[in-house]
């Protein structure tokens, strides 16, 4: 038979261990939770940024700073221990989750889980496509619940160039149109081996030699699309809707160059794709309703608005028609490559770039005017730009 003095104790560790699971639970029930992301996913964005390293460790996103799934939580206590949990059927490997430590009492913390996106399925979504998103979310331990929310994943080429903020800030993304700038695409190839073919150039040797070897590079760049009869297309339109994000369909390099058409965009981003494999650095200028393509041609004034050529992409299939030849030119002669159809169309296409970056878009970049941007392909790499894998 136990003595008394156990069988106190006994009760004592009983009576205590009680109360701290109440006050646990009491404590986990007290903690407050709201899902707070966005009703819609870019997959361009999702897939270009998909490298790039997290940001600083004072960032105000507890786990991953990047993640667009953020919970906002807030507990009465200090130290209490939260588990999130994500997940979006259809467009995830598995579950996301994430476990922190909420340090102060009753302030509100933003926790977000790094997504496992099925990066295939993304790169190949054509369409919107509706899923749903399940988040839960514990503390120290206690099941504080389940919420299921809608989402619409948007087309992989819907470019979310600008976004506003919830004071009515404007931030500008059109850093993302260099995320079509797929210098590893097939296409890439295909269309320097038929330029070598066509024999305006001898080689591609990027800046080895003049800036005029780098702008009969080019032509011979122009002289191939030409001949693929690449057409101008007004189609911008992106595959849905959003009132807080400005969007705009961007086709692939493979898609413009197959299709034979292309808008503002596709023809500089197409461009871009062949100049950077060649190593000539391109830059994307957009301004409201339309882009053009640039090229440096000293690579040591790259970053610069020095040593510049521009390139009206659009101009491609306005002109008169080049003659199909069933050989290539004669030979590597730049004064006689000068005098062809194609020669002229693609100095009127370098005039109407000059001109119109001169009179229209240099002002106004020196005014920091923000819907005139200068996207330097290059630097958007180094800072984790990439290229979309399609």
């Amino acid at each position: 038979m136990p003595q008394p003095h156990v069988v106190r104790f006994a009760l004592a560790v009983m009576v205590a261990a009680a109360a701290q699971t109440t006050a646990q639970d009491s404590h986990s029930s007290a903690v407050t939770w709201e899902s707070a992301f966005p009703s819609q996913a870019f997959p361009a964005s999702i897939l270009s940024l998909g490298g790039t390293p997290k940001k600083a460790a004072n960032s105000q996103v507890l786990c991953d700073p990047q993640s667009m799934f953020r919970v906002r939580v807030k507990s009465p206590t200090p130290a209490t221990q939260v588990h999130v949990e994500v997940n979006v059927d259809g467009f995830f490997l598995d579950k996301s989750s994430c476990d922190v430590v909420l340090e102060n009492a009753g302030q509100e913390y933003l926790v977000a889980p790094t997504p496992r996106w099925d990066f295939h399925k993304l790169a190949f979504n054509d369409q919107p496509y509706p899923a749903t998103v399940v988040v839960g979310v514990k503390a120290n331990g206690a099941d504080l619940g389940q919420r299921t929310l809608r989402l619409q994943v948007r087309a992989v080429n819907d470019v979310p160039f600008a976004a506003k903020t919830e004071d009515g800030r404007l931030i500008d993304e059109s850093y993302l149109f260099a995320a079509f700038v797929n210098e590893n695409s097939p296409v890439v190839e295909v269309i320097l081996k038929e330029a070598l073919q066509w024999g305006a150039v001898g080689l591609f040797a990027g800046y080895q030699r003049s800036a005029e070897d780098v702008r009969m590079q080019v032509f011979a760049i122009w002289n191939v699309l030409q001949r693929h009869n690449i057409k101008y297309s007004s189609v911008t339109t992106a595959s849905g809707f959003s009132e807080n994000v400005q969007s705009q369909s961007v086709r692939f390099v493979s898609e413009a160059f197959h299709m034979s058409q292309a808008n503002c965009v596709d023809g500089s981003v197409l461009f871009a794709s062949v100049l950077y494999k060649i190593g000539i650095f391109p830059v994307l200028v957009k301004i409201p309703r339309h882009m053009f393509v640039g090229y440096y041609l000293n690579p040591k004034s790259q970053g610069t608005l020095t040593d510049l050529e521009f390139l009206e992409t659009t101009m491609l299939g306005s002109g008169r028609s080049v003659v199909l030849r069933d050989r290539p030119f004669p030979r590597h002669d730049p004064l006689w490559l000068r005098s062809t159809i194609s020669y002229e169309e693609f100095a009127a296409a370098v005039r109407a770039g000059n001109q119109r970056f001169q009179s229209e878009v240099l002002p106004k970049t020196k005014e920091n005017d923000p819907r005139y941007r200068l996207i330097f392909v290059r630097k958007a790499r180094e800072n984790g730009i990439n290229p979309i894998p399609r």
